[in-house]
């Protein structure tokens, strides 16, 4: 009976294989293991007169044809295709294929899947940024099957996060005010209980800043055709700005740096500017934290430096016909920026003109029609020369030069002498200046026995000429000399210069004979040890010819064969000091002075007597000893004299005063200037007594006097001698 039943089950178990392996499902395991999140397709087809009629999921659920849903089905020709776009554990399960046959009766086959579980994942950017002093929330995703417990630490040290400035939230960690102290590491960690896997996450937190007071500038001199224009832009933000330039609204630069734009950083070059760059420049400025930015435009305009007309001179004449006479320049902009254009007329020692004097410059046409007009009312022949337009803008600087030639008589300027004076066989030197345009033609005259009609026109030829020389010494300034050596008859004759430039100038010159100067005088002694000082007055009349020197005659007295003869140059018409030297000590002299021109020597003065004095030490006195404060000291002294010698040192020492007669150890001696006569003591010891010496020295030696003072009170004055 066992053995029947047995077999029965058989066949039944037999019969059921093959009726549902009448529905075949690909893939053919019965048991499928994918990955979470993954997609997943089955195919289910049915062998003959079987039509596969639907899907089932494991909650008995149809599976409806849905082009993009997440699950759905797809009719075939062969079959019906399972399609699970994204798995979850809520496909984890029994999927059932469904048949229908002829005769209506239902068949089924399945497939078992199981979803397996996701490892942690972390969906977060490893760097996020975030603005000082604001809210922010650092994102951290986690994906994990299954669920993750998530716990936020900071630092290297990975500390735990107890203030109530953090807050732990399902997406992420807010921070509700970031200080500098979150700039930091922050640590995302997940761990997964049922597994028992853990994660750490590192997030660096980097301060930022919106981007920011973004301007452009040009540098200087900025865009000046054919040469390189720069601009450079700047933003304020953190991290550091990136830069974009374009041109108008979309037109980028390449970095090519053999273009004619190079892009470096944040700097936009543009080489050989020409008016074709003109136009509007636009920087975008951005950050990591702020991709939006700031964009901001710079229009450009071109500097055409400036070129300038070239001004025709202008020649006229003036004389008696034409006494006055206008004459207008016009200096004007030939091609050029206008902008901060500025025009100006200069001479020729490139000092300003001013409107002044019957000049007059016209400066209200310059914003118009870009001209600057110098006018002279009325022309004089001061005016002659060379007048500089000057031209600038933004771009460079350019001149140009207007030429006034003023055609005059020639006009005598120096010496304003009428007499020359010299002596027979001594030469003598005439000069005349002329200021004359056009140059002139310069000769000298010589009128025998003063008649006009008597005249000898004088070159290097004539015996009596030494040289006649002729130069220019400025534009119009000419100087002649005539170097003449004349005989007895030539004296009280005249000599004349003459220039002629068409029109004739000249200045006529009588040569008187020179007489021997007048007595010089002495007027002030002045003796030392071994000098006398001999303050000496030429005499007032010279003779008509220069002075060449003083001759001292000196003796000591009552001294046989003492006489000595010695001479100082002239130095000036003014008072001299002369100085005898090597004389003895205390010693009586008789002086006395001439003076020699060319010509010969003067009568000697009146002799004056002088001694010199004992070499003695200096004669000084004290005037004044104070206290400043309880530290310094002010010493003022006053010399009656150098004790006939120059007093060569001053020197200042102290010493402390212990008791009433022991003195310390003297310091340096403090060495002072032989003009000065008073001297601050510092750095003292306050309410202390010194002793303080001061000494001038001479050859003689030295004179010195001594005084007490105590710092911050009140002291007597001695005095040692």
């Amino acid at each position: 009976m066992k053995l029947i039943n047995s077999l029965i089950i058989i066949i039944v178990i037999y019969f059921i294989q093959i009726v549902s392996n009448r529905l075949i499902i690909k893939p053919n395991e019965s048991i499928i293991s994918r990955d979470q999140y993954k997609p997943f397709i089955a195919l289910c087809s049915g062998q003959e007169n079987i039509r596969v009629v639907s899907w089932q999921s494991p909650s008995f659920s149809d599976i409806e044809e849905k082009n993009n849903a997440r699950i759905t089905v797809e009719r075939k020709s062969y079959g019906l295709r399972l399609r699970i776009r994204n798995l979850t554990q809520n496909e984890q399960g029994a999927w059932k294929c469904i048949g229908l046959e002829q005769n209506g009766r239902l068949i089924s086959n399945t497939i078992q899947i199981d979803v397996k579980g996701v490892p942690i994942t972390f969906l977060s950017e490893s760097i996020q940024y975030a603005e000082l002093n604001s809210a922010v929330l650092i994102k951290c995703r986690v994906i994990a099957n299954p669920s993750a417990e998530i716990s936020w630490f900071k630092g290297r040290e990975k500390l735990n996060l107890l203030s109530s400035n953090y807050e732990q939230q399902n997406d992420g960690l807010k921070i509700h005010r970031v200080t500098s102290n979150d700039n930091d590491t922050f640590w995302c960690q997940a761990d997964v209980i049922e597994t028992g896997e853990s994660k750490d996450y590192p997030i660096q937190v980097i301060l930022a800043q919106s981007i920011s007071s973004t301007r452009i500038i040009c540098l200087s001199p900025c865009a000046v055709e054919k040469r390189t224009a720069t601009l450079v832009c700047e933003a304020n933000g953190m991290p550091s700005p990136h830069y974009s330039w374009y041109y108008g609204e979309f037109s980028s630069f390449d970095t090519n740096e053999i273009s004619k734009f190079i892009v470096r950083e944040n700097r936009l070059i543009i080489n050989y500017v020409d008016e074709t760059d003109n136009g509007r420049y636009t920087c975008h400025a951005f950050n990591d934290f702020d991709r939006k930015g700031e964009r901001i435009d710079y229009i450009l305009n071109v500097i055409i430096p400036l070129q300038l007309s070239s001004i025709s001179p202008i020649e006229i004449s003036i004389d008696n016909k034409f006494p006055t006479q206008r004459v207008t320049f016009s200096c004007r902009v030939q091609r050029g920026s206008s902008t901060n254009l500025s025009l100006e007329w200069f001479y020729s020692n490139n000092t300003r003109v001013e409107p002044i004097d019957g000049v007059s410059i016209d400066y209200t046409q310059i914003a118009t029609y870009h001209l600057i007009e110098l006018t002279f009312n009325s022309v004089r022949r001061e005016y002659h020369g060379n007048y500089t337009c000057v031209g600038k803008n933004l771009g460079d600087k350019t001149t140009t030069i207007a030429q006034l030639l003023v055609k005059y008589k020639p006009v005598f300027l120096n010496p304003k002498l009428s007499h020359i004076f010299s002596a027979p066989n001594h030469s003598v030197l005439m000069k005349c200046q002329f200021d004359s345009y056009p140059p002139p033609i310069i000769q000298w005259i010589k009128f025998v026995e003063n008649s006009e009609q008597n005249l000898l026109i004088l070159d290097e030829n004539n015996p009596q000429v030494i040289s006649i020389s002729t130069k220019q010494t400025d534009s119009t300034i000419y100087e002649t000399q005539l170097t003449y050596k004349p005989s007895d008859e030539d004296f009280d004759l005249k000599f004349q210069c003459q220039a002629d430039n068409s029109r004739m100038e000249k200045h006529t010159f009588t040569l008187r004979r020179a007489e021997l100067p007048r007595q010089a005088r002495i007027i002030e002694i002045n003796p030392r040890s071994n000098t006398i000082q001999l303050n000496v007055q030429p005499p007032y009349e010279f003779g008509g010819l220069p002075l060449l020197n003083y001759i001292i005659k000196y003796e000591q007295i009552n001294i046989p064969n003492s006489l000595r003869t010695i001479s100082f140059p002239v130095l000036s018409n003014e008072t001299q000091m002369i100085e005898i030297k090597s004389l003895q000590i205390a010693s009586s002299y008789r002086i006395q002075i001439a003076v020699e021109s060319p010509i010969g020597q003067s009568a000697f003065s009146t002799p004056v007597q002088a001694k010199t004095l004992d070499g003695n030490v200096p004669q000084f006195h004290l005037t004044n000893i104070s206290c400043l404060n309880n530290k310094s000291s002010l010493i003022q002294w006053s010399i009656e004299n150098d004790g006939g010698s120059t007093i060569s040192q001053i020197e200042i020492s102290y010493a402390k005063v212990r008791g009433k007669n022991k003195i310390d150890k003297w310091s340096k001696p403090i060495l002072v200037q032989t003009q000065t006569t008073e001297y601050e003591l510092k750095d003292l010891l306050s309410k202390t007594n010194y002793m303080i010496s001061i000494r001038l020295l001479n050859k003689a030696g030295y004179s010195e006097r001594k005084t007490k003072k105590i710092t911050g009170k009140y002291f007597e004055i001695k005095f040692t001698f």
